[in-house]
């Protein structure tokens, strides 16, 4: 008995020293966040002030030794994130993560070919733009190079140290949101897919762009699939899943002029809309030197900010949802498979050699091989070729790649003059950006590289061969959807459709559904004059416009129908409901349940489960879909067949769907959560969870690093945005990135949180000190001024020039 004794109490030892020293050694690996460095790379001294919420704010004598601090701060917060970022745009992540991410790095090798990161750094690029990134560099690398302890515990659990970070990394960034950003990939694919597996007739059913009747922001609102195609799809898929990047990802923006706000001049808000995780895909932070002072949320990995303010002019995004890549159909020279045919003549394929190195494993060896379109993507899954075909594709994103001076220039803005100065600039990805000064001017412009396509619409692949599908060039800035200072003293985007049928080109033809628009509009509208107090209302709003219009028609087919005691319970709730997504709604709960029924029987066994599960990805295009379906129905008393299950000998109607998807959810939540409706709560399906990149492999793993669960508000296309995998699970994994509030009457005024925090270390009280404010759509106040921040400072370093 005694060995025992003694025995257990050499394990607790063990255990308590294995714990105790795991425990100093994760502490080890967070930066050292105040005191002085000497570091080489700077002219001047430079502060860096840490709020309490760990937001650098930095004070420096020039922007270049701003930008050295800037990628300093970025490497001590954001080191795994800008290094995953980098090497997810480079191919490279099957060296740390293993041979199931081959197709991913064959992807990105390819999409980036046409312009590398080497190409579009030594381009044609302003020398201020570049010394910025040269200095950014030099930061984030004697980060690497002085660090006190540790790298991030990723980097142990993987095995790897990063490489040094170079300045034409820095445009991993451009094109990791530029890839982020982009629906025409997918949803191009998509459509292609769809119609191999069901026909022509039924795939324009989901191809209709559009409800019609559906506003417009401007006022007035002015071929055969190859087989390769659902191969593609399926690895823009995983590619999908490893990044985080969520098709529909939107945004919301709004502002009113001084004709509409109690103070007199312009107020906006922004909250764009993307996929979340831990840390968040923002990085933000406080710059102010001579020649600038802004503020706001900056993509990791580049040294610029994305959207926020300076001191007299405030601006925001929301997805353009443009069109802004074409697939094209080659014709592969049956004797040499590198050349293709144009215009009755065998053209040579520029091709390129490429290396991956996979963990564990034998490097793997591939070509990418370019035509005068692009890449031809085919080769992402080493498809034979033997068809005679290939798809190449064509995306803007290396053609016109001038954001960086865009965003130089919206640092630097004074007025809204110096606003447009820019977005001449902006070309990719493509955002809607509404932007006021604190003279009271106020504008909005489609910023995007429009491609001018004569003839035809680039919604599905096109002849390659003959010459006649060429982009005519870009449509000129001048011609975008634009305007200022309009008269009904208002501005608001929600990824709806720009303009009206009378505008000359296309934009795109996949736009989100209006809800979100139409709610933002009805509250900009419902009062003479609003204030900051509206403007945060708006942004907890979770009113669903898609309740509304969907919800009549479903109560309609269910009074006619048969139903237990505790359906017609369920049912009453609904009849009863406000249509708001409330986490403690029940009436949320069922209708909710319901869609994500009626969808998954509308079109599942049409198209396959896996192929399917896939589709769910593109939701809203299905949704926009089943809008039009039932409006026809409505109008012409036609059913679609979508709504028939080819499974079944009989012909279901819409009727037989909504009411098998309502009793489905009745029973769920009988099962679930027994037959007291009451306890039938939004919340406890509706969920937000930040996932950590490693948070998925384990629930002892997600239980550290992961940020939630917390119950919570709104759904798909509320104001307040919270997505989730339709059909699948309630887990909100998209909506809003940042919540920004500008008060151009008094920028002291304005507002800012993001999810989670600014680090990216969960050992760090700044990985999630945010997050409880976010759920409750809270602020924190935006800072521009050095005495504030001094005010409210938790840590201050100072880096001064080292002696040489």
């Amino acid at each position: 008995m005694k060995a025992i004794k003694w025995t257990l109490i050499v394990v607790v030892c063990l255990v308590v020293v294995a714990v105790v020293g795991g425990y100093i050694y994760l502490k080890s690996t967070l930066p050292d966040y105040g005191g002085e460095l000497a570091v080489e790379g700077i002219g001047s001294e430079v502060k860096i002030i840490r709020d309490s919420y760990g937001m650098p704010h930095i004070f420096a004598e020039t922007d270049e030794d701003a930008y050295f601090a800037l990628g300093y701060t970025m490497a001590q917060d954001r080191m795994f994130q800008i290094d995953l970022v980098r090497r997810v745009v480079r191919g490279q992540l099957s060296e740390i993560l293993g041979e199931e991410l081959i197709p991913v790095d064959r992807l990105f090798r390819t999409i980036t070919a046409k312009k590398s990161l080497e190409e579009l750094y030594n381009g044609d690029l302003p020398p201020e733009i570049r010394s910025g990134m040269e200095a950014f560099t030099a930061g984030v690398n004697c980060y690497l190079e002085n660090r006190g302890g540790p790298l991030p515990v990723e980097f142990a659990v993987l095995g790897y140290k990063p490489e040094p970070w170079k300045a034409e990394d820095c445009w991993a960034a451009y094109y990791y949101m530029a890839w982020d950003l982009n629906t025409a990939f997918g949803t191009e694919m998509l459509y292609d897919a769809v119609r191999g597996k069901v026909g022509d007739e039924l795939a324009k059913e989901i191809m209709a762009a559009y409800p019609e009747g559906s506003p417009t922001i401007m006022p007035g609102g002015k071929t055969a699939s190859l087989p390769s195609s659902l191969k593609l799809f399926e690895t823009l898929d995983l590619a999908m899943e490893v990044t985080g990047k969520k098709i529909g990802s939107g945004s919301n923006n709004w502002l009113v002029s001084g004709k509409k706000s109690v103070t007199g001049k312009p107020i906006l808000a922004n909250d764009m809309h993307l996929g979340f995780g831990a840390p968040g895909i923002w990085y933000e932070a406080h710059i102010k030197t001579p020649t600038m002072n802004v503020t706001g949320v900056i993509t990791p990995g580049i040294p610029l900010v994305a959207v926020g303010a300076t001191e007299t002019v405030a601006w925001g995004y929301t997805n353009v949802m443009s069109d802004d890549a074409d697939f094209y159909i080659e014709k592969i020279n049956p004797d040499n498979e590198d050349q293709y045919e144009y215009m009755g003549k065998w053209e040579d394929m520029e091709v390129r050699e490429e290396v991956i190195k996979v963990k564990g494993k034998d490097d793997v060896k591939f070509k990418v091989r370019l035509t005068r379109h692009g890449p031809i993507v085919d080769d992402v899954n080493g498809v034979d070729g033997k068809s005679g075909y290939a798809y190449a594709m064509r995306w803007i994103a290396p053609e016109l790649p001038t954001i960086p001076m865009a965003l130089y220039a919206f640092n630097r803005a004074k007025t809204i003059d110096d606003m447009e100065k820019g977005i001449e600039y902006f070309k990719c990805p493509g955002q809607n950006v509404i932007y006021a000064d604190s003279e009271g001017n106020v504008g909005y412009t489609a910023s995007v590289g429009i491609p001018i396509r004569n003839g035809f619409d680039g919604m599905s692949p096109l002849p390659g061969w003959d010459g006649k599908y060429e982009w005519g060039g870009f449509v000129p800035t001048n011609m975008q959807p634009r305007m200022r200072n309009p008269e009904r003293g208002w501005i608001a985007s929600a990824n709806n459709k720009h303009v009206g049928e009378d505008y000359p080109y296309t934009i795109s033809n996949y736009y989100a559904p209006a809800f979100r628009f139409r709610r933002i509009s009805e509250m900009l509208t419902e009062k003479e004059k609003l204030d900051i107090s509206d403007f945060k209302r708006m942004h907890s709003d979770v009113t669903s416009v898609f309740a509304k219009e969907w919800l009549p028609n479903m109560i309609e087919v269910l009074e006619g129908a048969e139903l237990s005691d505790v359906e017609a319970d369920a049912l009453n709730r609904l009849k009863e409901w406000d249509c708001v997504a409330d986490k403690d709604s029940e009436a949320a709960a069922i209708y909710f349940v319901t869609v994500n029924g009626m969808t998954d029987r509308t079109f599942k066994n049409r198209v396959g489960e896996d192929f399917y599960g896939k589709m769910l990805k593109y939701s809203y295009i299905m949704h926009n879909a089943m809008t039009n379906m039932i409006s026809k129905r409505k109008s012409t008393g036609r059913e679609s067949v979508w709504f028939d299950d080819p499974e079944t000998e009989g012909v279901e109607t819409f009727e037989d769907v909504v009411q098998a998807s309502f009793k489905d959810a009745v029973s769920y939540f009988d099962r679930e959560f027994g037959g007291d409706i009451d306890r039938w709560k939004w919340g406890k399906l509706h969920t937000l969870t930040l996932n950590h990149p490693f948070g998925g492999e384990s629930a002892f793993l997600g239980a550290f690093l992961n940020i939630g669960p917390f119950p919570y508000n709104g759904s798909l296309y509320t104001v307040s945005m919270a997505s989730y995998p339709v059909a699948r699970s309630f887990k909100t994994d998209l909506g809003p990135s940042e919540r920004y509030i500008f008060d151009l009457s008094d920028m002291k005024n304005s507002l800012r949180c993001i999810p989670g925090g600014i680090s990216g270390n969960f050992m760090s009280p700044h990985y999630d000190d945010q997050m409880e404010m976010f759920v409750d759509v809270q602020y924190r106040p935006l800072v521009l001024d050095r005495e504030t921040a001094e005010a409210d400072a938790r840590y201050v370093l100072t880096l001064t020039p080292a002696c040489k």
